[in-house]
Parts: C-alpha cells; structure tokens; sequence
C-alpha cells in the first residue's frame, strides 16, 4: 500500500478514479482480446471447407498420376498413346495379335470404371477390350457375356496364343503368354496382369 500511495502522491491522481481507469481500461483489453479470438475462430471455421477440398480433392476429378520408364511423373497434356498410331493389322496370326498386346500393355495401370469405356480415363472389363480391338478396327459389343461367342473358338489355354481374349462368368481379358492376363480388374487393381486361370476360363476366342 505504501508503494501504491507514493505512486498516487507522486502523479497527483486520486486513487479511486485510477482504479475505475484501470478497470475500464482492462475491460476494453479484454473486450479487444475476445473479438480479436472470435474472429481467428470465424476465420478458422470458414477455412476449413476451403483446405478440406485442396487436401482431399474428389476422387473422380483427381488427375491420374503416370510415370515414365525413368519414374517421372508424366504431366496429363503428354499422356498420349504413342507406340502404336496405326489401326492397321499386318503379318501372320501371331505377329497381328502380339501387336494387339503391345497395344493393350501400353494401359497397364489405368483405372477402372464401371460403365466406363475410355482407355485413359477408365473403364470396365468388356469396355477396355472394347478400346483395345476397337483400335484394329475390331468391333465387339460391351458385355462380358457377349464377347464369350465372338471370334473363333480356341478351345484349351494351351492353344491359347498371346492376344486370344479369355472369357469367364462376367470377365473378359486379353491372354499375354506364360499363363498370364491382362485386363481392368476391378476399381482397387484398374487395368492389371493377374494369372489367366484365377478363375474357370469359359471360353478363349480368336479375334485377329
């Protein structure tokens, strides 16, 4: 108190008023300092949709990521088809159907889509063999089931040659050699190589 008392004589003012002062003054601090919390809290709030949509961005406008054989990512405007421009089939039966291979690898990893029919942009099982001969002038309908009884019958996958298209209950893909397969699998795999007999293969057609 003695302290406080020689504050108030040195600067003449009257304790009281001081103290009033003091607790206005603070309450205009406080009242400052809530506003101030307020709108970091408003600012905070009307940010959140706004960083939500840049971290997570919808799936399906979400750019597809590619990679060069050096493991650079490939900008989208460069994602083209360039192994083969020609639509045109030549030589023996082996030679057209490994180009339809050669073709088709060039896909691997592209997404699945249900529907879908575009093969850099997504598609199902029958649409991305669609794609693929539709490219050799080949026209097949989009049902796996329809596909299963077009083109010669092969018979057994050991008459199976890399090209022929594998058909099972509600799948199709096109047969690489060595027991394997491609095809757009499903929405988790995309267009991926699994083995030829994961399940019971109902029918091998000939197509080139």
């Amino acid at each position: 108190m003695q302290k406080v008392n020689a504050s108030f004589r040195t600067t003449g003012a009257d304790p009281k008023k001081l103290g009033e002062k003091k607790g206005f003054t603070s309450f205009i601090h406080n009242t400052k300092k809530g506003v101030l919390t307020l709108g970091i809290s408003v600012f905070a709030l009307s940010s959140i949709p706004a960083f939500s949509s840049v971290a997570a961005p919808n799936a399906a406008e979400e750019d597809i990521l590619v990679f060069s054989d050096e493991g650079e990512i490939v900008s989208q405007n460069d994602q083209t088809v360039e192994l083969f421009t020609s639509d045109v089939l030549s030589g023996d039966t082996q030679s057209r159907s490994q180009q339809v291979v050669d073709y088709a690898m060039q896909f691997l990893g592209r997404p699945y889509k249900y529907g879908g029919v575009s093969l850099l942009n997504g598609s199902d099982c029958s649409g991305f063999l669609m794609g693929i001969f539709g490219h050799f002038g080949v026209s097949l309908p989009h049902s796996s089931a329809e596909i299963r009884s077009v083109g010669a019958n092969v018979g057994g996958l050991e008459n199976a040659i890399p090209g022929d298209v594998l058909a099972y209950s509600g799948h199709v893909g096109i047969y690489l050699g060595n027991g394997l397969m491609l095809s757009a699998l499903n929405s988790r795999s995309g267009v991926t190589i699994q083995s030829a007999t994961y399940k019971p293969i109902k029918s091998i057609r000939r197509l080139v």
